[in-house]
């Protein structure tokens, strides 16, 4: 593992240290966009012949792109959906693009979200297309969630969406990054550092609009080691957090739920049975298994997203979930890192993933999860221990030269400090993203706190009394002052976000400040 807390960032100087002259930083700009545009000519012949033949497809099949985007490449295929990187040709004189850049501080590590590309220059963007097979209803949701996430940081922003007859694409920013099994075993503290403040700010936004992402895997957070810079993308499987459960649903005060209180539950019913439970666990091997004719009531809850990722609530079938699932989820990608080794879990069913992560943190702990959404955990397999082990005994023993050479190191202890919160197993009291953010393995007393550079959702922060929603069409609005007038100005998404302590775009004046 690498313990120096540095980035290996290409710099701008030459090999003597010195400023290079702008031309050749133009130089260098033109010949990345050439690299960008040609990407294709570097894959296998016939790969090659097969993304041509579905960008044509695509263009027949949606007429509409080809007079405002140059498709030249494929950037990867899943199973609702395929992506493709093409040139914004109407970037610099068709479009208004201040919606979806927002207006992210300079000092912010979100600013590249809101930096307008240079005049003249080639313009990358992702276009999206959904598969005609997916559901009607999944596809607007995953539109209009992408819609309330604009403005949040290190999130891939929707720039515009459009359908054509049975066809529906999404348009969002270009992000340069690179395959997670390329780096993890190599990225340095630093990296990994700034991989995880991107990830938790990403999902500090979207929580706070009652967000969950439900996907957070590698995959799904584009990482550039280069910059130290990540966003998080493909909301395909996004929900709003929405209780049989002992603990209450997400709220603002409590981002993970709160565990109820005693007189808000049955206390003696749940006794009875945790201890019906043991008993079974007790039972011989001959009477486990699923009842032939089971007459319990059918759970249902939502368990989208990708095995080895869920959280046991997910597997729990916990019909109450909030962003705790994704915090988890975020939780397994630090573990890749500590243990070098990617993927860990691939169970193929929810019951062999909980027995994955029981054997990991013992049968207590695991009835207790299991207790706290009204369920019971029981087992007869002699190899489970009662209490487990940690997460830092769980890594050691993955990768022994954790610690090479063996002396203290500050940043691997805090490292793991913060595993642990990550995956504690009861979701109510696992670390939010804002925590997260500011416990000392992320912290950096160097530079501004979290909540300086936090996009406030709509009608929140310094200037909230403005803003307000239209009773009848539920259009954001905002109220302004126009030669001394006070007039409503319509506002479509992602324009009207306070950042920090500041006001939105539009009463910045009112207030006397800028950013």
């Amino acid at each position: 593992m690498e313990s120096g807390d540095e980035l290996n960032i290409t710099t701008g100087g030459d090999e003597d240290g010195n400023d290079r002259d702008d031309d050749q930083d133009n130089d260098d700009d033109a010949q990345g966009e050439t690299d960008d545009e040609n990407t294709i000519c570097l894959k296998p012949p016939e790969e090659r012949q097969e993304i041509e033949r579905e960008i044509a497809s695509l263009e027949d099949a949606v007429p509409l792109l080809r007079e405002d985007y140059k498709i030249v490449d494929r950037l990867g295929t899943g199973t609702f959906s395929s992506v493709y990187k093409a040139i914004d040709l109407g970037y610099h004189d068709k479009w208004d693009n201040n919606p979806w850049h927002g207006h992210h501080p300079s000092t912010s590590s979100a600013y590249y979200q809101s930096v307008e590309r240079a005049t003249e220059s080639k313009v990358f963007v992702a276009i999206k297309r959904i598969y005609v097979t997916s559901n009607p209803e999944r596809i607007r949701n995953e539109i209009s969630i992408m819609e309330d996430c604009r403005g949040c940081r290190h999130i891939s922003q929707l720039i515009t969406a459009f359908r054509h007859e049975d066809q529906v694409v999404a348009i969002m920013p270009y992000h340069r990054n690179e395959d997670f099994r390329d780096f993890y075993r190599d990225l340095p503290m630093a990296g990994i550092k700034s991989y995880f403040r991107c990830m938790f700010r990403a999902l500090r936004d979207i929580h706070a609009r009652g967000i969950i992402h439900r996907d957070v895997k590698p995959a799904n957070f584009l990482f550039d080691p280069r910059t130290g810079i990540g966003t998080l993308c493909d909301f395909g499987l996004a929900t709003p957090s929405h209780n049989a459960c002992l603990h209450t649903a997400p709220s603002r005060e409590n981002p993970h739920g709160r565990i109820r209180q005693r007189s808000e539950y049955d206390l003696d019913h749940l006794k009875k049975m945790q201890k019906e439970a043991r008993q079974k666990s007790s039972w011989p091997s001959d009477r486990v298994g699923y009842p032939d004719k089971d007459t319990r009531a059918h759970s249902k809850a939502n368990r989208a997203g990708t095995r080895g990722f869920r959280a046991p609530e997910v597997l729990l079938k916990c019909s109450q979930q909030s962003g705790a699932i994704d915090v988890w989820s975020a939780g397994m990608i630090l573990l890749f890192f500590l243990t070098g080794k990617f993927p860990l879990f691939q169970s193929s069913d929810d019951v062999e993933a909980l027995m994955e992560v029981a054997v990991i943190i013992g049968r207590q702990k695991m009835e207790r999860v299991a207790m706290l959404h009204s369920r019971t955990f029981a087992t007869n397999i002699p190899s489970l221990a009662h209490e487990g082990i940690s997460w830092r005994d769980f890594v050691e023993r993955q990768n022994p030269e954790i610690f090479d050479p063996p002396k203290p190191n500050p940043h691997i202890e805090a490292a793991f400090s913060l595993l642990a919160e990550l995956m504690q197993p009861e979701s109510t009291r696992r670390i939010t993203p804002r925590s997260a953010l500011y416990h000392p393995f992320l912290a950096d007393p160097s530079e501004p706190e979290d909540d300086e550079f936090f996009p406030h959702p709509f009608g929140q922060g310094a200037c909230a009394e403005w803003h307000f929603l239209d009773d009848v069409t539920e259009e954001p609005c905002v109220m302004v002052n126009v030669d001394g007038e006070e007039k409503v100005k319509r506002l479509v998404a992602g324009e009207g976000i306070a950042i920090g302590r500041w006001p939105c775009e539009f009463h910045r004046q009112d207030f006397g400040c800028t950013m």
